[in-house]
C-alpha cells in the first residue's frame, strides 16, 4: 500500500472559505477519517451544528504548523539522510565538491549510519568554509573558481 503524503498545498485553501470535513477530504484527496482525526489532534472546528464547519484560515494555520514541526535543520557538517528521515553526518567526514556554475557548489558524502549517498547545494562563496569542514576528496569542475573570466569561444583565436 503507498504511503499518503504528508505536505499538503496550502495554497489551495481559501482562507474566508468554510469547509465541512468531506470537502478537506475531497481537497486533499483523504478520508473523512483522517480529517476526524485532525479534529483530535487541534484542528478547532464550529461544532455547534453539523456538519461540521471549519474555516479556511484555520485549516492554514494547523497545517503549517503540523508541517514545520516536522522539519529538521541540518548542521553545517549534517547532511539529511533520506533512508534514516534524520541529519547524518558525513561518513569520516570525507565529501566530494562539485561545482556546478560559478554561484553554486554541490556537496557529496555517506552517510555515516546506513552508507547511503547524501549530498547538499551551497552557495559557492562558503567554499573555504567548506573545505575547512569536511575533508575534501574529490574537487570537481575547480576552473569556474580559478579563472577570473570565462572564455567563451577558447577554441578560436582571434587573427591578426
Amino acid at each position: 500500500m503507498a504511503k499518503r503524503k504528508r505536505r499538503y498545498n496550502l495554497r489551495l485553501i481559501r482562507a474566508t472559505w468554510p469547509y465541512t470535513v468531506q470537502e478537506i477530504g475531497t481537497l486533499f484527496g483523504l478520508h473523512k477519517n483522517a480529517v476526524l482525526t485532525w479534529l483530535k489532534e487541534g484542528l478547532q472546528a464550529d461544532r455547534d451544528r453539523r456538519p461540521f464547519l471549519i474555516r479556511g484560515d484555520e485549516l492554514i494555520r494547523f497545517l503549517s504548523a503540523r508541517q514545520k514541526s516536522r522539519k529538521q535543520r541540518c548542521a553545517p557538517t549534517e547532511f539529511f539522510c533520506f533512508k534514516c528521515h534524520a541529519p547524518r553526518e558525513a561518513y569520516l567526514g570525507i565529501a566530494d565538491i562539485v561545482i556546478e556554475n560559478a554561484s553554486r557548489l554541490r556537496i557529496k558524502a555517506l552517510c555515516a549510519v546506513c552508507s547511503t549517498p547524501v549530498n547538499k547545494v551551497q552557495s559557492a562563496q562558503e567554499f573555504e568554509r567548506i573545505k575547512k569542514l569536511f575533508n575534501v576528496q574529490q574537487l570537481e569542475g575547480l576552473h569556474l573558481i580559478e579563472c577570473v573570466e570565462a572564455s567563451v569561444n577558447s577554441d578560436m583565436e582571434m587573427s591578426r
